[in-house]
């Protein structure tokens, strides 16, 4: 695990060993089961989870009561229902987990305690989620310009372990198509 964390922060920032060690001593491990929820819409989030194992998405209703995903977490990403975080209301998305999944979790007590004694942390906060923005508006400028089935293949290659375990309607749904014709598409 420690090794694996050194990898995807220094990516970003440099950091000590000592500081992946208080950073991995911080943690708190949280166990879902499939379907499972994280935070559920309507309840304020002050974490922040870094997905070590399975699968997560995020979802919301619209105001016809549809079930519209807006996000898979990978293995290995770092996410937080960022809106509710940052402004301290209530969640309007859910996140569930899709497969049996582990969560290393920090709480806002936790990250300012990170803060302090890690020199580059907050500076990784900002490049990792500026990241994240860049990575999915280039995703979403891609996905409106292509035809139902480069949509799809685009999907495949941006999101392979969620093209493997996702049920296909909310892949039909992040991609904003119906389930039906997803299941038309001829790869």
């Amino acid at each position: 695990m420690k090794n694996k964390l050194q990898s995807i922060i220094s990516h970003f920032v440099p950091l000590m060993l000592d500081d992946i060690d208080l950073l991995v001593n911080t943690w708190t491990v949280k166990e879902l089961k499939r379907n499972e929820n994280f935070i559920n819409s309507g309840q304020k989030n002050n974490l922040v989870g870094f997905l070590n194992k399975g699968l997560l998405r995020s979802y919301y209703h619209d105001d016809k009561g549809n079930e519209l995903t807006t996000a898979f977490i990978e293995q290995n990403s770092f996410f937080s229902e960022l809106k509710s975080y940052q402004t301290k209301k209530t969640s309007e998305r859910t996140i569930e987990a899709l497969e049996p999944s582990e969560i290393f979790v920090l709480n806002t007590t936790n990250i300012l305690e990170l803060r302090k004694r890690i020199s580059n942390w907050e500076l990784f906060e900002i490049k990792y989620f500026e990241k994240i923005l860049r990575d999915k508006i280039s995703f979403q400028r891609e996905l409106t310009q292509s035809s139902k089935k480069e949509a799809l293949e685009l999907f495949m290659k941006e999101y392979p372990q969620s093209a493997k375990f996702a049920p296909r309607q909310y892949i039909a749904s992040f991609l904003g198509m119906t389930p039906y014709t997803l299941s038309r598409i001829k790869l």
